[in-house]
């Protein structure tokens, strides 16, 4: 582990970190969702390998959104990695809530976890994993693709990761 003079700890081997995961996304395998569980066994099979290998991670500010009994204990079960925020997040946050303020919704203030969520993927590097509305420019694809942060649907993932069922 080397510490560097900003206080961050960064490892010598890179994480394995691909994704990270919305808390919609997360919603999806509910029984009332698109991707229900009951009946797409194997898309949430495979997800769950990739949660168990760290390839893909939520962040504090998501894993606070899930208010699902079932989901914080799915997400406990395939220990989940959960990243923290810090310095550089916290000002990847700053610049996307200045550079996009239609990103912020006062009419619901429990939403606070998609600029938390960008900011640890421009951090990391690593693609977001949602299902809001891609024509949306108040919705976490739109401002993904402002800075060129990769961003697919559960769908999406599974044709990425060539995965047929």
């Amino acid at each position: 582990m080397v510490t560097h003079a900003n206080g961050e700890q960064y490892t010598l081997i890179p994480p394995p970190y691909r994704y990270i995961i919305d808390t919609c996304s997360i919603l999806s395998q509910k029984s009332d969702e698109p991707h229900r569980k009951t009946v797409y066994s194997t898309l949430w099979h495979n997800i769950d390998e990739m949660v168990k290998s760290k390839e893909i991670v939520i962040c504090s500010e998501i894993r606070d959104e899930v208010e699902d009994d079932a989901l914080k204990l799915w997400l406990q079960q395939n220990d989940c990695e959960v990243l923290s925020v810090d310095s550089a997040i916290q000002t990847n946050v700053t610049k996307i809530v200045n550079e996009h303020p239609e990103l912020l919704s006062f009419s619901n203030m429990k939403s606070s976890g998609d600029a938390f969520l960008i900011a640890t993927a421009m951090k990391y590097q690593i693609a977001v994993i949602t299902e809001e509305n891609k024509d949306s420019p108040k919705k976490i694809p739109k401002i993904c693709e402002a800075y060129s942060i990769p961003c697919f649907n559960v769908t999406e993932l599974a044709e990425k990761e060539g995965w047929s069922f």
